[in-house]
């Protein structure tokens, strides 16, 4: 009896360390300078002027961030940028029939973003102006 319960207490320990999630949190991670919810006011685009909010999350690679939201198209809208230190670039990518691509540039304490992007729906490009406002 002591052997069984011995053998069940070996497993499911055994269980609950293997299941855990290993946590790749890197405190220093200059993405970190980039998440959270930011206030969005285009300047020059077909819609602007305009305003939303977007979030912006760390994303799978090292590089990488998600943006959630651009071009007031709503949060499952979801945009990959790519980091190298203030500098942002958004690759060119379709979602939901939009291609995007773009640029930004952060201020020296991650407050605002200057950022420029295009956005082709099949038939016209809207060229946009947008500033970034950290909450």
């Amino acid at each position: 009896m002591v052997r069984k319960t011995l053998l069940l207490l070996t497993l499911s320990t055994s269980f609950a360390l293997l299941s855990c999630e290993r946590d790749d949190f890197d405190i220093n991670d200059p993405r970190l300078n980039y998440t959270g919810t930011w206030d969005v006011k285009e300047t020059e685009g077909d819609f602007a002027p305009q305003s939303y909010t977007v979030t912006i999350d760390l994303g799978e690679l090292a590089n990488n961030l998600i943006i959630r939201g651009l071009y007031a198209q709503g949060p499952n809208f979801t945009t990959t940028a790519l980091v190298s230190g203030r500098s942002l670039e958004i690759p060119v990518q379709t979602r939901t029939g939009l291609t995007l691509s773009g640029s930004g540039t952060a201020n020296q304490n991650y407050t605002v973003i200057s950022l420029q992007f295009s956005v082709n729906d099949g038939s016209s490009t809207d060229n946009v102006k947008a500033e970034l406002k950290k909450r």
